[in-house]
């Protein structure tokens, strides 16, 4: 049987605009907050998010995570038994295969497959299955900047359809520095190519209440940073603009997160209801109408139906 699958998304770029604090404004340029770039956005806005979850069939756990034209396929095989040679007595064995949009891997696609693999051993539940593994796929079919944060977003959404226990919601977010703007969030493959310095940037959040901001999205609070990766040169100051704008934008794919799976758990409910509607009118269109051979009523004994008396 299939899972139903709901694609959720943002309807606008003002959805996900990053203006719930003021910290990172007096961390990053003055001209930061109302300087607009080529495609429309405010430095601190991010670009449409669309999810869906339970795509593949023979995936125990799979998830598509777009990010405007920045498209990433993943797909979580596992927890199941692996090869003598790569169990771990003590935990569980984390593999992730990163496949590129065209071509053969490159220095750069297994670099990102290294990091990625290093991130998932801190967020998944390791020690509640040893001798075991689970293979995380990463399939990209279109790039156009932030594909990294894509990739691990889309990896933490198949973990969760799978039902691998982990330690939080891991949330990627990719920020850079323009000349002229100052630090952006979400940049366009063009704008990677012509900022300063990229940063790569992936955080947890646990804890706090049903429904209400995990304790390390508050403004006092410090995040817990799993990995960072940058390239480029930039000062202290403009790191830390870029680390707190990150954590903004983080906290951004979080609510996105949770919102995905409220949508995506109503929607089964209401597939499951729909069925349970569907077999019970069909159990009581049989009932009327009877069938050949034997039947047994819900709950009741085996009868046989009742064959019409023909006329001597």
């Amino acid at each position: 049987s299939t899972r139903p699958h709901t694609p959720t998304h943002t309807p606008t770029h003002t959805d996900v605009t990053l203006a719930r604090r003021t910290t990172h404004d007096t961390m990053a340029t003055p001209s930061s907050s109302a300087a607009v770039r080529k495609d429309g956005r405010k430095a601190a806005m991010m670009r449409q998010l669309k999810t869906e979850r339970g795509l593949l069939n023979r995936a125990d756990g799979s998830a598509r995570w777009e990010q405007d034209r920045s498209v990433v396929l993943a797909a979580v095989y596992g927890p199941r038994a692996i090869a003598a040679r790569k169990e771990d007595t003590e935990q569980l064995h984390i593999e992730v295969v990163y496949c590129p949009a065209s071509g053969l891997k490159s220095a750069a696609d297994k670099e990102a497959e290294l990091v990625l693999r290093r991130t998932l051993e801190q967020v998944v539940l390791t020690a509640m299955h040893p001798r075991l593994g689970i293979q995380v796929v990463i399939q990209v079919v279109s790039s156009d900047g932030a594909v990294e944060a894509c990739a691990a977003n889309a990896a933490c959404q198949a973990l969760m359809d799978a039902g691998v226990p982990m330690r939080g919601v891991l949330c990627a977010t990719t920020c850079a520095i323009l000349p002229g703007i100052g630090p952006v969030a979400d940049p366009t493959e063009d704008e990677e190519r012509d900022a300063t310095a990229v940063a790569s940037l992936m955080y947890l959040f646990k804890g706090g209440p049903v429904g209400g901001v995990p304790p390390m999205a508050l403004p006092e609070a410090e995040a817990e940073v799993l990995q960072t990766a940058s390239r480029g040169a930039m000062s202290e100051e403009e790191f830390l603009g870029l680390a707190v704008l990150g954590r903004d934008a983080a906290y951004s794919v979080f609510e996105f997160f949770r919102e995905s799976v409220v949508r995506f758990h109503a929607a089964q409910r209401v597939a499951e209801g729909e069925m349970l509607k569907r077999s019970k009118e069909a159990a009581a269109r049989a009932k009327e109408t009877g069938q050949a051979g034997f039947r047994r009523s819900y709950g009741g004994p085996i009868v046989k139906k009742q064959e019409p008396e023909v006329a001597a």
